[in-house]
């Protein structure tokens, strides 16, 4: 509590001085123009000190934008890279593709040849494929109990 009377006490004293009557100032020329140099030197240092920073600022920026196009440009590449390598790689694929159904048509071919140099059976149908037999199993009450329906690649039985 002490401080802060003592603090408000030393403002208002400071208030009542400013507020008292002071006496004429004498001054010579030499002493006028000398502080004028003087204040007009500290304000040239200050704006030069003000335009140093404002110029480290506005270089600065300039670094990170050209750090950024930087990165933009890089990025762009990259996109542009791996859209060139997707388009490659559609290519490809559309290539295999008219591969595999030439491929098709191929075997499709093939096997329209052979089915017709295949003799055929008494059914009709081509010996060496799907063979319809039924096997019967006698069961122990006397009756028959269906076992298999059809046989693959064996022919007939």
């Amino acid at each position: 509590m002490k401080l802060s009377r003592i603090i408000g006490v030393s403002i208002i004293a400071a208030m009542l001085l400013a507020l008292a009557p002071q006496g004429p100032v004498s001054a010579d020329g030499a002493a006028s123009t000398r502080n004028i140099i003087l204040g007009g030197a500290a304000a040239a240092l200050i704006i030069i000190n003000h335009n140093k920073q404002v110029h480290a600022k506005y270089a600065q920026d300039a670094a990170n934008e050209a750090s950024l196009a930087a990165q933009r440009d890089d990025a762009t590449a990259a996109y542009n890279s791996e859209k060139k390598a997707y388009n490659n790689e559609a290519a490809l694929v559309s290539d295999l593709k008219r591969e595999v159904a030439y491929q098709h048509d191929q075997v499709d071919q093939l096997r329209r040849q052979v089915a017709v140099l295949q003799p055929h059976g008494s059914t009709g149908q081509p010996t060496n494929f799907v063979a319809q037999t039924t096997l019967v199993h006698p069961t122990p009450v006397g009756g028959e109990q269906q076992v298999a329906v059809t046989s693959y690649g064996w022919g007939t039985i």
